[in-house]
């Protein structure tokens, strides 16, 4: 920080009286009439006479290291070695032998942060390229599923293919990262709500966890789905129907990626965030009710057939996953 006297207006230059005897009175009464109190104190310390410095004679009862070293041959090395002789030696809990020198005070620990992680942001960065190269190749196949399903064609009546080894891996993958950026958001979420601070557990464990909780949900889905449609439907609307929903849940992984890059590279509220999931994760749903009732119950009186089959197969499982990630809380945190 510099003087007060350095800062002022070259414009209103203050003189110094010179170096005599010290007299504060005097020194201020040479300063201009408009000079500030911190350039009058600025002037008395300027003139301050050196003051002699005499060690004390009295005895060192606190067996100060240091002090019986001349002051001109006081250095840190010398103060290691006066430490060692005369105030450790005489202590029981003092230990010379162990190689030990703090350096420095130990700083305050920041909050772990998603945006800080390089493994996620590398993890979210190849999710987008495959997820680009994606898009780029499948523009015709994600037209015709979007006719499929609005039109309510069946493989019989619709021009798309059987789906090829490509189109599976690439399902596969968008159910994957599905999964990952569900795990990421409620990561974001549980840090919005809880203290991770002090948290004794790992934030790559959470992270890692919530991750295999949502992966085991949608299989655990995909198979109760593949036993029912098995057991009550023939092979072409389980033909249709396996199609139409990878397709949903796969766009239902690429429509979270927006979500999930702003909650973890930018403040994002928590309510808008919450509210931005609950529009997709109702969208979603409501398409899979739709596809439902026009493949399985296109008539009136299956209406009820359909909540249950709806219920059962979808609400249920995703309620299922809320109250696993929030047990996983309880027993991590």
């Amino acid at each position: 920080m510099r003087d007060s006297l350095q800062a002022a207006p070259a414009t209103t230059a203050i003189p110094h009286p010179s170096r005599q005897a010290f007299n504060p009175k005097a020194i201020i009464e040479s300063l201009p009439a408009d000079a500030t109190p911190a350039q009058q104190d600025s002037a008395i310390q300027a003139q301050l006479p050196e003051r002699e410095r005499i060690r004390s004679t009295r005895p060192d009862t606190l067996n100060l290291p240091g002090w019986h070293v001349p002051s001109g041959e006081l250095s840190l090395k010398a103060l290691d070695i006066s430490y060692d002789q005369n105030f450790a030696a005489s202590s029981p809990y003092g230990h010379p032998e162990i190689p030990f020198r703090p350096a420095g005070i130990f700083s305050a620990p920041l909050p772990y942060q998603l945006r800080q992680d390089n493994g996620v942001t590398g993890i979210l960065l190849c999710c987008f390229l495959v997820t680009a190269v994606i898009l780029g190749k499948s523009k015709k196949h994600i037209r015709q599923h979007l006719k499929d399903l609005f039109l309510n064609r069946t493989k019989q009546e619709s021009n798309l293919s059987p789906d090829t080894g490509q189109e599976i891996r690439h399902s596969v993958f968008l159910y994957l990262q599905n999964g990952l950026l569900a795990g990421l958001l409620f990561f974001a979420y549980t840090q919005a709500t809880r203290d991770l601070f002090m948290s004794q557990v790992s934030s790559h464990i959470l992270l890692g966890a919530y991750t295999l909780i949502c992966w085991g949900y949608l299989g655990i889905k995909q198979l109760f789905y593949q036993f029912t449609n098995w057991v009550f439907f023939n092979k072409i609307q389980r033909t249709e129907w396996n199609s139409s929903y990878s397709f949903l849940i796969s766009a239902e992984g690429i429509l979270f990626f927006p979500l999930a890059l702003t909650a973890v590279f930018s403040h994002f509220p928590l309510h808008k965030m919450m509210l931005y999931s609950c529009i997709l994760l109702v969208f979603i749903r409501l398409l899979i009710f739709y596809k439902s009732y026009c493949l399985f119950f296109p008539k009136f009186h299956g209406l009820l057939h359909l909540i249950v089959y709806f219920c059962g197969l979808e609400m249920l499982p995703l309620c299922g996953l809320w109250q696993a990630l929030i047990y996983t809380n309880d027993i991590l945190l």
